[in-house]
C-alpha cells in the first residue's frame, strides 16, 4: 500500500481520502457568495439602526384617538361617580324590592366594564379614588358571585362597602 503523504490529488484518492480543493478556488467561491447577499454585520447594523430610529420616535398623540388627558380625566370622574352611585343604590336595596335581580345584574355588568377599562390604565389605577372604588366593587362582585342577586348583603360587609364608597367619592371630589 502507498503511503498517504503525497500532496497530489491522485495519490489522495488512492489512499481513500477525498481530494483537497485548491485554495484559490475556495477563496474565489467565498468571495462570490459574499457579494451576492447581505453579510451578518450589515444585517446587524441595519437592525440596530432601525431599533434606534424606533426608540427615538416621538410618542403618539393620544388626544388624536380620544384619550386626551383632560377628556380621559373627565370620563374617569363621570364613570367612577356613576359606578359609586349605582353600587351604593344596589347595596342598599331591600331584599324583596321589585327589580332587585335586574338591578344587581346591571350593576355586575357595570362593575366588570369599569374594572376592565381602568385596571390597566396607570394614569388612574394608582389613585386613592380608584383603590377605594375597586375595593368596594370587588366586595360587591364577590358577594354577587358567591351568593347571587337575591341574597342580602350582611351588615358588616354593607358597612364596609358604604364606607369605601364614601371615601372613594370624597377622593374623587378632590381630584385624587
Amino acid at each position: 500500500m502507498m503511503a498517504c503523504t503525497a500532496a497530489t490529488a491522485f495519490q489522495a484518492t488512492l489512499c481513500g481520502r477525498p481530494a483537497r480543493p485548491n485554495r484559490r478556488a475556495v477563496v474565489t467561491l467565498a468571495q462570490q457568495q459574499r457579494s451576492e447577499g447581505v453579510t451578518r454585520r450589515e444585517a446587524g447594523l441595519a437592525a440596530l439602526a432601525a431599533l434606534a430610529a424606533l426608540s427615538a420616535a416621538p410618542q403618539p398623540a393620544h388626544a388624536l384617538f380620544g384619550f386626551g388627558n383632560e377628556k380621559a380625566q373627565q370620563r374617569y370622574e363621570k364613570e367612577t361617580g356613576q359606578v359609586i352611585s349605582d353600587v351604593r343604590n344596589a347595596a342598599l336595596l331591600e331584599r324583596g324590592a321589585p327589580g332587585r335581580e335586574e338591578t344587581m345584574e346591571s350593576v355586575r355588568k357595570e362593575i366588570n366594564d369599569w374594572v376592565a377599562r381602568y385596571r390597566r390604565d396607570t394614569a388612574f389605577s394608582g389613585r386613592p379614588s380608584y383603590g377605594n372604588t375597586y375595593s368596594a366593587v370587588n366586595a360587591m362582585a364577590g358577594h354577587l358571585n358567591s351568593f347571587g342577586a337575591t341574597a342580602p348583603i350582611p351588615k358588616k360587609r354593607l358597612e364596609r362597602l358604604v364606607k369605601e364608597l364614601d371615601d372613594a367619592e370624597r377622593f374623587l371630589g378632590r381630584g385624587r
